[in-house]
């Protein structure tokens, strides 16, 4: 496992780098090996790999080739579609290791005060996105969904959070708000002309992301 996490940092700085430096090829190369290298660490760290990681990240390295072409329009809904999938997939497992579909050894329990405290907060944030993305109308219904997608993944995240109130719990609660950074940012330089910085930020954030739940999968 620690061969491709060591590789798997490498290409990641490298990525950042070519981001960085507009070099264009080496950046889309690059980002084709980042999440097959975490799938590799996931499957050699865990005991009994779960189908629907497996599944989560096979679906965001398709979002990831998909999505070099993001200013096709064909490209975009297609990677989007692709991550929304994936997203589901983490809260499938992410429900799973509550305690439901029969995973051995969890908790079996949903903190309800803690869904009423966090929605509301929650919708609030949404609008305020929403309202800052200013996607054209016909993608006003495709965003929405996508955001309560990701809102979803983040409750279940710290729903998980709370049954395990250790490193494990907390990786994967920070690896949602991560996804939630870097989705946002993404959506907002889609509707606009995409700065370096902006793809940094999008692809730091999403490295971590994807790293930080894995992590503490492996570790729950």
């Amino acid at each position: 496992m620690y061969i491709f996490l060591i590789v798997l940092g490498l290409v990641s700085i490298f990525h950042i780098i070519f981001i960085a430096l507009k070099k264009e090829w080496l950046r889309r190369i690059s980002k084709c090996f980042i999440v097959p290298l975490l799938l590799a660490a996931y499957i050699a760290g865990a005991e009994h790999p779960l189908f629907l990681i497996i599944a989560a990240l096979s679906l965001g390295w398709i979002g990831d080739v998909l999505l070099i072409n993001i200013r096709k329009q064909t490209f975009l809904m297609l990677g989007l579609t692709s991550f929304l999938l994936g997203h589901i997939c983490y809260i499938s497992a992410f429900i799973q290791r509550l305690g439901f579909f029969g995973y051995a050894g969890a908790s079996g329990q949903i903190n309800l005060p803690a869904i009423v405290i966090f929605t509301p907060p929650a919708i609030v944030l949404a609008m305020v996105v929403f309202r800052l993305i200013k996607p054209t109308k016909v993608l006003y219904l495709p965003v929405i969904l996508y955001m309560a997608v990701l809102e979803a993944l983040t409750l279940f995240g710290f729903q998980v959070f709370l049954f395990n109130q250790g490193v494990a719990g907390l990786l994967l609660l920070s690896g949602c708000i991560c996804f939630m950074i870097s989705d946002t940012i993404l959506a907002y330089y889609t509707f606009r002309k995409l700065k370096i910085s902006g793809s940094v930020l999008i692809m730091g954030y999403y490295i971590l992301a994807q790293t930080e739940i894995i992590f503490g999968m492996l570790l729950l």
